[in-house]
């Protein structure tokens, strides 16, 4: 029995990893600790096998420059730091749940992970989390950064729940081809638990084994509350020239993805719900 300690006790993805991972009492023995106020210190680190550091800021609704130093104090000196206390104590795999943001804020199609290219303080701090964290990687301290696209599920927050808002009202949307990397919750939950198993370390990019469009999640999710919405080519002329000048309307349509190629671990077996299934869950 692998023994786990997961850190982001307030994280929508940590929280949704400890349920997961309940549903295997007979493989794992599961806690999970906060890590403001120094919290993960009472706990006695030298008992658990994997650690798993969902801790970070991110969901911020409003971000500006004078909050720089917040973000790298958690992304990357606490990740760093709970990194070290980890390896001091005798835990043999490390996760680290970095971002796709390390590649850009616009990433088009990203094929090579290893290719990062930072744009904002955001994906940059995530990076150097990553960079501090593999430099205590030895054959007895094993790390693995997680840099997951779009993640969405069931009382998730952040960018999926404003495009849900949209799509159970607006009668009329663009029918846009553009391509997307995202990745359900459970998917997710069950990346990582065969990464524990398989004691992998490195970077890695999972992802649905489905690209979608900005127009076809609107459409499913608008399907789930029997919400009739007309499909348009008549706006695609103002959204090409808006993913050159607007910075919303980039972030809406255009291509930000990466290539199945580089997410094609264990035969996307962790995938197990498609699209459709995954969004009537969320909705429902």
């Amino acid at each position: 029995m692998k023994k786990i300690l997961i850190l982001g006790k307030s994280s929508y993805l940590g929280q949704s990893f400890f349920v997961w991972m309940k549903k295997y009492p007979l493989n794992y023995e599961v806690n999970i600790v906060s890590t403001r106020n120094y919290e993960w210190k009472k706990e006695d680190f030298s008992y658990y096998d994997v650690v798993v550091d969902f801790a970070g800021a991110a969901h911020i609704k409003k971000i500006s420059n004078d909050m720089k130093p917040l973000f790298y104090s958690i992304n990357r000196d606490l990740s760093i730091e709970l990194g070290e206390y980890s390896k001091r104590n005798g835990v043999k795999h490390f996760i680290f749940f970095s971002s796709m943001n390390v590649y850009g804020d616009y990433c088009e199609n990203i094929t090579d992970r290893n290719a990062a290219n930072p744009m904002s303080f955001y994906g940059d701090s995530k990076l150097q989390g990553d960079i501090g964290l593999h430099k205590l990687a030895d054959n007895n301290f094993i790390v693995a950064s997680i840099r997951p696209p779009f993640v969405y599920g069931k009382g998730c927050s952040g960018n999926y729940r404003i495009i849900s808002q949209i799509a159970k009202k607006i009668p009329v949307f663009p029918r846009f081809s553009n391509k997307k990397s995202m990745i359900y919750i459970d998917n997710l939950c069950e990346f990582v638990r065969l990464i524990i198993d398989d004691v992998r370390g490195g970077v890695f990019t999972p992802q649905n084994k489905e690209l979608v469009s900005t127009s076809v999640l609107v459409k499913e999710i608008a399907k789930n509350h029997r919400h009739k919405i007309f499909f348009t080519n008549f706006f695609n002329w103002s959204i090409i020239l808006g993913n050159i000048f607007c910075r919303k309307i980039r972030r809406a349509f255009g291509d930000d993805y990466y290539s199945l190629e580089i997410s094609d671990y264990y035969d996307f077996k962790y995938c197990v719900v498609d699209f459709e299934e995954t969004i009537r869950r969320t909705e429902m």
